[in-house]
């Protein structure tokens, strides 16, 4: 169904439901029940309900119209009720924090931070907060550093990256051939052992901000196809300072240093300013980066990106979150680069969901699109621009095993579609470790 179409029939539809509740309600009688406002029906809804997941809904909902002191009364039953739910632990610092009692909203952050094994984006939400509602002459930077490091085993169906394609069509002068790909660029499979960091450092207090360095590490070992092995490195400089209404700025400058089989592939260097407002039981995001790569085996890969950001991520009734962040871009050149400059645009959505007291899943989607304004190669498609997409899918489920332990069991798929053949990918990953949270 076409666009307009379907927003055209649903107005219709909402006017029609509209104007017959208006009609009937005309008729009732006026004593037919007395007033109640939507607060005292969740108001009663809350005293009447022993079901501790209803009861966390209701306190969501009490949330998201602006009631924390009635949220606050819901969760307080739900963790008596069920003590190792730890989303209703967090949403109880919110609601009391907004209720105005920020010295018992930070006690409840102390008990999440101790008593569970929360997700690395989560501990880092929490200690945000705990920064944020303590009074300044409370405020101790925090000395050490704090993390998550993990490791684990894996299968990678395409650990070369190789093209989907079997034949390539090639535009010569007397028309277009199709040439058999060579056997070494097809998908080869491999084992591999991978290891990451995410860490945070010492913080330091700058005029009404805090700034601490960050690190991530990635590296992926292939058993066999070593030449295609990776090692991903990241340090930068983060500086935070609170808003008004708990929202937050943020300004990093990171660097990048890539190696692929041994060997550096590129460097790059990022900039990036973001502004956080909470939104009821939601926090948008918004803001803009520039980043410039520059290819140590080829000198005309490189480009410089600016970059458009938008986001959104809320807190679910069923205790999980969902996010999505939007990045819209143009990448320009270096060197005469094949294709020239190109649009490029990213989609990533991230849902994670508590199952239980000791298990999660999160789920990704990543979709990224790219569309050159030149021609790639006189070879390729009688030299059409390049029209890439792409997607990623990663699905990751983890066992808390200790407080700060957890087992962990990915799964990834990549395709990647192209209006040239070369640029076609398909692969599947598969990996079995183990995480642990510091701090």
């Amino acid at each position: 169904m076409k666009p307009g179409l379907h927003q055209f029939s649903s107005i219709n539809l909402g006017t029609f439901f509209f104007r017959t509740i208006l009609c009937f309600s005309l008729f009732l009688p006026l004593t037919a029940h007395p007033a109640e406002t939507p607060h005292t029906h969740l108001s009663s809804a809350i005293a009447s309900t022993q079901d501790a997941e209803e009861l966390y809904a209701l306190a969501i909902q009490a949330l998201a119209s602006e009631q924390p002191e009635l949220a606050q009364q819901a969760l307080e039953r739900v963790v008596g009720m069920r003590p190792r739910f730890a989303g209703a632990w967090l949403d109880l610092a919110i609601a009391t924090y907004r209720s105005g009692d920020a010295p018992a909203a930070l006690e409840h952050l102390e008990y999440l931070r101790g008593q569970f094994n929360l997700p690395p984006a989560v501990a880092s939400q929490v200690d945000y907060w705990h920064r944020l509602w303590q009074s300044p002459d409370q405020t101790v930077p925090r000395r050490g550093w704090q993390g998550e490091v993990a490791t684990g085993l894996g299968y990678d169906s395409n650990a070369n990256a190789g093209l989907s394609a079997r034949q390539l069509p090639i535009s010569l002068p007397g028309g277009s051939v199709l040439l058999d790909v060579n056997s070494t660029y097809l998908p080869r499979a491999d084992t591999f052992w991978s290891f990451a960091l995410s860490a945070w450092g010492p913080v330091q207090a700058i005029g009404a901000g805090r700034l601490n360095p960050v690190i991530q590490f990635n590296s992926k070992q292939l058993f066999h196809e070593t030449e295609f092995s990776t090692i991903d490195i990241q340090p930068g400089l983060l500086y935070e300072q609170a808003a008004h209404n708990d929202g937050s700025w943020q300004i990093g400058l990171f660097a990048q240093h890539y190696r692929l089989g041994g060997q550096t592939l590129f460097n790059g260097l990022r900039a990036a300013g973001l502004r956080h407002q909470p939104w009821r039981i939601c926090r948008w995001t918004g803001g803009g980066e520039i980043e410039n790569r520059h290819h140590q085996r080829v000198d005309n890969l490189g480009g410089t990106r600016l970059s458009l950001i938008g986001g959104l991520g809320c807190r679910l009734a069923s205790a999980g979150n969902l996010s999505a962040t939007l990045k819209i871009g143009e990448e320009h050149a270096h060197q005469g680069r094949p294709g020239g400059d190109h649009q490029i645009n990213e989609l990533f959505i991230l849902y994670d969901q508590p199952i239980g007291t000791t298990q999660r899943l999160q789920a990704s989607w990543q979709i990224v699109s790219i569309k050159d304004q030149q021609g790639y190669s006189p070879l390729l498609e009688n030299n059409a621009p390049r029209q890439q997409h792409g997607q990623r899918l990663e699905l990751s489920l983890r066992q808390a095993i200790a407080p700060r332990l957890e087992a962990r069991l990915n799964y990834e798929y990549l395709q990647q579609k192209a209006n040239l053949a070369l640029f076609e990918q398909r692969g599947h990953l598969v990996m079995l470790g183990i995480a642990y949270r510091f701090d």
